[in-house]
């Protein structure tokens, strides 16, 4: 009993790694107006850090209600500002925003007429932070497109994958310039439902590609929660490897905003419904609710973490500023009940809390998980102890010397599986369904 009780003070002290552990929300002065599907960036205007949000739609979520509207927060004074409108001739919602060698770019997005018809926009919107004035337009997207995967590439390309252009989704990849203002042609996702989607989000990481979730708008608009994964040749960037990897946990995913630190990819919020404009399920026109969660994907060891539970129900995001090394700002978007917010938060990671494997050993991989009744062990050898703590640090289950553990009478939850050799400790966050 000696191991199995210093192994269970250790898995107490490391349980909050399941959850949101190693979040803080801090409430930041409400945006000017509400806005939810708003472009979301951050720039430096002069020496001072700001947040930007670009189109998007207000209160009422109807086609009169998508706007050009162009708000700044200030993170020194605190402040919001009203700039002037994106310039273009109608609202839009679903457009993309990247900060890149010190202008930020706004591209695509759709337009909504009264009747409720949709258009794709092929716009590149090029914003000054330093002077607050709209350049002229970039050079127009080759394939318009919409709520689209968009991220940056050592500060010099911008990635746009897949998304939606009028009339269905595409496995276009189409890399932009921003020194050249040119577009080029990368390689495609394949043209399966697996890849293509809108409404998926996600970052690069070093020469890594990743997106997940999003809806593959082949027969029936249905969110998924897939995970995929394109490598750039960095002496070709044109040249992209793209695979699929393992699902995420639980709920699907569609219109979170996607970040990143060092290895660790997250989505905040979402919705696990794929849902029109107005908040409203593309499958029967019911109320779509936010998903409380920063879903977790450890790059490094294909892992996924789901961490429920946030002070904010947002989701109809479309991007994130990122204003430290592990801060974020979110602004807007739609919270419960379909209302829109002006909601402004500070997210601040302290990696020292969220970690889900102690004394880092990659070796020891727990599967499937979730799981429903047999959770299995890989490993170079059999762990000595295996204990199943829940989130109050209470021992559920502690079983010694095997790789498969019955866990099929345990309440589905978020639990922490501890394993111990020869006097090591690791701990995995675990869900049983």
């Amino acid at each position: 009993m000696k191991r199995i009780s210093a192994l269970l003070l250790f898995c107490i002290a490391a349980v909050a790694s399941n959850g949101q552990a190693g979040w803080t929300w801090t409430a930041l002065p409400d945006m000017p107006e509400e806005t939810a599907n708003n472009a979301v960036v951050e720039g430096m205007c002069d020496d001072t850090l700001c947040v930007y949000s670009f189109t998007g739609i207000q209160a009422d979520l109807s086609p009169a209600d998508i706007h050009l509207k162009s708000f700044q927060y200030n993170t020194v004074s605190q402040e919001w500002t009203t700039l002037a409108d994106v310039p273009d001739v109608q609202g839009k919602i679903a457009a993309g925003a990247s900060y890149v060698n010190g202008l930020i770019y706004v591209i695509g997005g759709y337009y909504v007429e009264e009747n409720f018809s949709e258009s794709s926009s092929d716009d590149v919107h090029r914003f000054d932070p330093n002077s607050g004035q709209w350049l002229t337009d970039g050079a127009t997207i080759p394939v318009q497109v919409d709520d689209h995967v968009q991220a940056v590439w050592r500060d010099s390309l911008i990635y746009v994958v897949t998304g939606w252009s009028d009339n269905g989704n595409v496995p276009d990849v189409q890399v932009y310039d921003t020194y050249l203002d040119q577009w080029t042609v990368g390689t495609p996702t394949p043209n399966t439902s697996q890849y293509k989607a809108f409404g998926a989000s996600g970052v690069i990481i070093g020469d890594t590609i990743y997106y997940h979730g999003g809806v593959n708008g082949t027969f029936s608009f249905s969110a998924n929660s897939r995970m995929r994964k394109g490598v750039i040749d960095a002496d070709n960037p044109q040249e992209i490897e793209w695979s699929v990897l393992e699902n995420s946990p639980s709920d699907d995913g569609y219109r979170a905003a996607a970040c990143s630190y060092e290895d660790r990819l997250f989505w905040i919020g979402g919705a696990g419904i794929a849902y029109n404009f107005d908040a409203l399920a593309y499958s029967n026109d019911a109320l779509v609710e936010p998903t409380p969660r920063i879903l977790t994907y450890y790059a490094g060891l294909e892992l996924w973490e789901e961490g429920l539970g946030s002070p904010q129900d947002v989701m109809d995001l479309r991007g994130v500023a990122q204003v430290s090394e592990n801060e974020w700002i979110i602004c807007g978007g739609i919270g419960t009940g379909q209302e829109v917010l002006t909601s402004t938060w500070l997210l601040t990671y302290d990696p020292s809390v969220d970690t889900p494997i102690i004394d880092s050993n990659p070796d020891w991989l727990i599967y499937p998980n979730p799981v429903s009744d047999q959770l299995r062990i890989k490993g170079n050898s059999t762990p000595d102890g295996i204990s199943i703590i829940d989130q109050t640090g209470r021992l559920v289950m502690s079983v010694a010397k095997t790789r498969q553990v019955d866990v099929s009478r345990i309440e589905p939850g978020h639990y922490s599986c501890c394993l111990e050799e020869n006097g090591q400790h690791w701990v995995l966050p675990l869900i049983i369904r």
